[in-house]
């Protein structure tokens, strides 16, 4: 023995011991059934020995260990409502009362609707679960979930869900309805409704490739009153006229019974026919009435007292099964509270709450032996047994026999007695009648098409007769010839003789004409006489349904919407000479070239003008920045166009802000025009886009050169239309009516008229197949009616062809017929077209111009700033910008913060600012140029001190080198190699070093003065002394000479830069850079120099005597 089996043991023998100790819970089970003098006794054998079956089965001994299960009956004899409340107040609340069961059954003991409806109030009322064996139950599924209702016996929906299982088997998909006010009938009609759109929305085939059967609903009636023999044989005449063979019938077994009556005298319960009953239709009485004719079938169920007893049995299965999965689970028992606490003298809340749960689990349930028991969504059995019964002719009469059976949602059939004891069943159809249609041809609705070879037509074509007629449209002979008719009335007209199983004759009317009514003779002809003289019972083809017409003959719902329009013909042109401007309207170019490009002009210069960095109010001369208003012009004509031409550009941020934005503004503009342009640079078309019927060139066409011609064809709607209401219209156009519409567009091509009205849709056929798609539609559709199939007064088949071609438009087979027949290639290459070469006017450009307003305004913000900046946060910026980061931002910002900037305002300060005296000027004149003459004459002072100092340098330096030399030589030891050592002599002020590569000696000075110079001699290298420089006394060759002493940074003025002896001398007058003749000679330097100031030219500048004068002055 295992631990674990052991431990397994305990537990178990814990929960029983738990249970033991806390008791067992009490649960009743309580029968609310009719009483029947002799059924009683056994109803109540029946509860309890199901009840102890259950006892002995030791696969519910855990439930009875759980709960005191116990059960009770109660029979109900006068079914009244105080015997009803006493029962639930004096027994199934005293006993806790968990389920209820309750027996309706009026085909076996007495009609009880109101006790019945009282029973199921009241369990909805205090909320208990109701277990329903009702024979008349409805079969709402909203009232049995919200009334915590279990339906166990079959319901309408499964007796409708029979009734279709019965028709799907002989292929009867065409039935009608007719009910009473009987209870249930709404929800029989829905039912059955339901279950027939399923069939039609379903695929047409299964995944086995097998066809699916749609069933359709030819007729719904609901007999008020059927004891009324005039008024329910008045309604019934719609099952005549639907032409119906199946009918579906749910009413009592009385009413039942004067409608067949009704039926037998109208002639439709003969063998053709085939009725089918519901239970509640069936009469209870063995024998059937007189008026049930043989071969008429029922769908039953067993109502005796053996399904009584089975109902009983299986209500106490539910039950003890919900109890044993309850207590198959800890503890939810106690949780769950499924034992009720009600009173009749509570005045508290007595509805059961906790009863939900005992319904759900019984709603759960599955048992699968003996019988299945399962539950739908709603409540209802999921499997239900039904017998579909037969009246046969027996010995003692007319009687009902079981001849099928449908048992888990399968139909079972046996030997069936058919209507007129016939031996094959009925086919549900009316036989195939045969009608005469006549038709007249208008593309692409009736298409003439000569046979094939062999006589026949093709399978989508139907064999038509057609006169032959000559130019005019007369007949040639009275004889007609066999030709093939095609186009969307015929394939509609093949769908209605399939559907509605008619066979027909096609032929063209005689005189060739729509149907007009003549105003003389008040006599219709063509298409409408035919109909009025009963030659043809069906006209199909494209005639428009008008008032005038349906005063005269019946016309089926409009199967296609129309109208009339007109047509025109496209002529060629060339390319015209202002294409280039047609991408934008007058409007726009002058809003473009001329105020937006002036006014953003002007704004760049104003801005610039004020601007600190540009013109600056006109204090920066034009040599400085050459900028002004036409070259602003020319500036914004240049970015508008995008031309590589040389422009002044501003300086300042608002302007230059302005001018960005323009060039935005330029982009949109040229990407825009540009875009727009190769639509317009073609061949032009050109056709008359007239308005619609109301359009000046029809009301008036003598006011154009040619005058206006346009037509219609004769004797047809579109012309009588237009001679009711437009009668101006009618007679200038009688005189250029065409006879087709053939010979009309072929008019329009050939610019005999200018345009042609007619039916819409037969004009965007024409304008779609059109051979280089030269034809346009123009103008609204005017006075829109649709195509109708036309019938003679009274005529059976309007609404067999209205229910067909409703049909069609619900599956959207007249969507795909418009679709291919009136598509053409021209109605494609229209559709890709689009609107592209539209004139683009201001309201297209509105964000372009939003944006250049946008642009002034913010230049204006920027120029205030930009005067703050100078005005207040310059010298702030200058503390802070002390190691020039504001250069490496921006430049312009960087030089307005320098020291220089400040000294070239304050001279053009002084510029602008200056004595205007002629005398005055004069003498300022004297004393710069006295000025300049000092500075020179400093600089030469200079240049001599510099140089005696250079020579007293050198003279000290050779002594030193020549010292040294010696006391070398005297004092070098020799290395053990054999070669010299490096000696360093050292006196009281010098030190002479030696380099050990070169050679050379490296002179040193112990206090050297401020214009000292090292100087290195190489003893060896002839090279290195011929480098040697008298002059000073220092060599500047060798790969070891410094930077600093190069000949270039010697302190001599021939090596000083113009630009620092101006700065040396500091002197303002000196303005341009200073030339240089000869770099050798400082007095030939001196000489030749050049001096402006203040505009005026000083050369030959003689400073020799250290009096510089100018020779001259230009």
């Amino acid at each position: 023995m295992s631990p674990t089996w052991l431990l397994r043991s305990l537990m178990v023998l814990l929960v029983h011991v738990v249970v033991l100790c806390q008791g067992k819970l009490d649960v009743h089970f309580h029968a609310l059934i009719p009483h029947h003098f002799a059924w009683a006794e056994e109803f109540k054998r029946a509860l309890l020995s199901k009840l102890w079956s259950f006892r002995r089965d030791r696969r519910y001994m855990s439930m009875f260990r759980t709960f005191r299960a116990t059960t009770n009956v109660t029979f109900l004899k006068q079914d009244s409502p105080d015997e009803i409340l006493n029962t639930f107040c004096d027994v199934v609340f005293p006993s806790h009362t968990t389920v209820i069961l309750h027996i309706n059954n009026p085909l076996s003991i007495r009609r009880r609707t109101s006790a019945n409806q009282y029973v199921n109030e009241l369990t909805d009322f205090f909320g208990i679960p109701l277990i329903s064996w009702d024979a008349e139950f409805s079969g709402s599924s909203y009232a049995l979930q919200e009334a915590r209702t279990l339906q166990i016996a079959p319901t309408i929906q499964h007796m409708s869900s029979a009734m279709l299982k019965l028709l799907m088997r002989y292929n009867w998909t065409d039935f009608a309805i007719v009910t009473t006010t009987v209870a249930g009938n709404q929800d029989f009609i829905a039912s059955i409704r339901s279950k027939a759109e399923e069939s039609q929305n379903a695929p047409k085939y299964s995944p086995d490739g097998v066809s699916r059967v749609r069933f359709k609903i030819l007729c719904e009636l609901i007999l008020r009153d059927a004891k009324n023999q005039t008024r329910s044989m008045r309604e019934m005449g719609e099952l005549i006229r639907s032409n119906v063979r199946v009918i579906l019938l749910h009413s009592s077994g009385l009413e039942s019974k004067y409608i067949l009556d009704y039926a037998r005298a109208m002639g439709i319960t003969t063998a053709d026919y085939v009725w089918i009953l519901t239970q509640t239709a069936i009469p209870t009485a063995k024998i059937a009435p007189s008026s049930f004719h043989l071969g008429m079938l029922g769908v039953s169920y067993d109502h005796s007292r053996n399904s009584m007893e089975n109902a009983i049995k299986t209500a106490v299965t539910i039950w003890v099964t919900a109890l044993k999965d309850i207590a198959s689970k800890r503890g939810v028992a106690s949780k769950l509270n499924i034992v009720p606490h009600q009173t009749c003298n509570s005045t508290g809340k007595i509805y059961w709450e906790e009863g939900k749960h005992m319904y759900r689990y019984m709603k759960n349930i599955s048992i699968t032996t003996p019988t299945p028991i399962a539950f739908n969504e709603s409540g209802t059995l999921r499997y239900t047994e039904l017998k579909i019964i037969n009246i046969q002719q027996r010995v003692v009469g007319k009687k009902w026999i079981e001849v099928g059976r449908v048992k888990q949602n399968e139909l079972i059939m046996q030997d069936i007695t058919w209507p007129g004891e016939a031996s094959i069943p009925p086919r549900g159809k009316p036989e195939k009648s045969f009608v005469r249609i006549a038709t007249l041809r208008e593309n692409p609705y009736v298409i003439y098409v000569k046979p094939e070879a062999n006589n026949q037509c093709t399978e989508s074509a139907a064999r038509c007769r057609i006169y032959e007629r000559d130019e005019n449209k007369k007949k040639i002979y009275n004889r007609t010839t066999d030709w093939c008719c095609v186009g969307l009335s015929i394939d509609l007209l093949k769908q209605l003789s399939v559907q509605l199983e008619f066979d027909f004759d096609l032929f063209e009317v005689e005189d060739f004409q729509w149907g007009a009514l003549d105003s003389t003779t008040k006599q219709w002809n063509g298409l409408v006489r035919v109909l009025i003289d009963g030659k043809a019972d069906m006209v199909m083809t494209s005639l428009k349904i008008t008032p005038e017409r349906n005063a005269a003959v019946d016309f089926s719902v409009p199967y296609l919407e129309t109208g009339i329009t007109i047509v025109v013909s496209i002529r060629e042109g060339a390319i015209s000479p202002t294409a280039f401007l047609e991408p934008y309207d007058y409007p726009s170019w002058c809003l473009i070239l001329v105020f937006c490009v002036h006014t953003t002009g002007t704004s760049i210069f104003i801005f610039e003008w004020l601007s600190p960095y540009g013109l600056n109010q006109g204090k920066t001369t034009l040599r400085e920045h050459k900028f002004s208003l036409f070259r602003s012009f020319w500036l914004i004509w240049a970015m508008l166009f995008g031309a590589a031409v040389s422009t002044d550009t501003p300086r300042g941020i608002a302007s230059r802000m302005m001018a960005n934005l323009w060039a935005l503004f330029a982009l949109v503009f040229l990407a825009s025009y540009t875009a727009n342009l190769a639509a317009f640079m073609i061949t032009k078309e050109e056709y008359f886009d007239l308005s619609g019927i109301g359009d000046w060139r029809l009301k008036n066409p003598t006011a154009m050169q040619p005058p206006f011609k346009y037509a219609t064809i004769p004797n047809g709607s579109t012309e009588t239309n237009i001679k009711n209401n437009h009668k101006d219209i009618y007679r200038y156009m009688k005189k250029f009516n065409l006879p087709t519409v053939e010979e009309g567009i072929l008019a329009l091509k050939h610019q005999k008229i200018h345009a042609f009205i007619y039916d819409a849709t037969v004009l965007e056929y024409y304008v779609g197949k059109d051979k280089g798609c030269r034809l346009r539609t123009v103008g609204s559709w005017y006075a829109m009616t649709g195509y109708g199939v036309a019938f003679p007064r009274g005529s059976p088949w309007v609404n067999k062809v209205n229910r067909v071609l409703l049909q069609l438009q619900n599956d959207g087979e007249m969507e795909r017929l418009q679709k291919f027949w009136l598509a053409g290639a021209c109605h494609k290459m229209k559709e890709k077209k689009g609107v592209s070469s539209h004139t683009l006017g201001i309201l297209n450009f509105t964000s372009a111009f939003i944006l250049l307003a946008c642009g002034m305004v913010l230049g204006g913000i920027l120029l205030a700033l930009e005067h703050c900046y100078f005005k207040f946060g310059r010298d702030c910026m200058r503390k802070c910008n002390k190691s020039g980061c504001c250069t490496l931002i921006s430049l312009s910002l960087g030089k307005s913060l320098t020291f220089e900037q400040s000294v070239m305002e304050a001279i053009d300060l002084h510029k602008k600012t200056r004595c205007k005296n002629a005398m005055c000027e004069t003498q300022m004149w004297k004393l710069r140029h006295e000025l300049d003459l000092a500075l020179l004459k400093i600089d030469n002072l200079q240049n001599s001190i510099r140089k005696e100092e250079d020579n007293d340098d050198e003279d000290n330096n050779r002594d030193i080198i020549l010292r040294s030399k010696q006391q070398q030589q005297q004092q070098r030891p020799r290395q053990p190699n054999g070669v010299p050592g490096r000696r360093v002599h050292y006196d009281d002020d010098n030190r002479v070093d030696r380099h050990p590569v070169t050679g050379a000696y490296h002179v040193k000075r112990a206090n050297p003065s401020k214009r000292d110079n090292l100087n290195l001699v190489n003893r060896r290298s002839p090279t290195t002394r011929s480098n040697y420089d008298p002059s000073n006394g220092i060599d500047w060759s060798g790969p070891h000479r410094s930077p600093l002493l190069e000949p270039a940074n010697r302190h001599t003025l021939s090596d000083v830069s113009p630009t620092s002896k101006a700065n040396f001398r500091r002197s303002p007058s000196y303005v341009s850079a200073i030339s240089e003749d000869s770099p050798n000679s400082e007095s030939a330097d001196l000489q030749n120099r050049t001096r402006v100031y203040d505009g005026k030219l000083y050369f030959g500048v003689d400073c020799s005597d250290n009096n510089c004068e100018a020779e001259s002055e230009f």
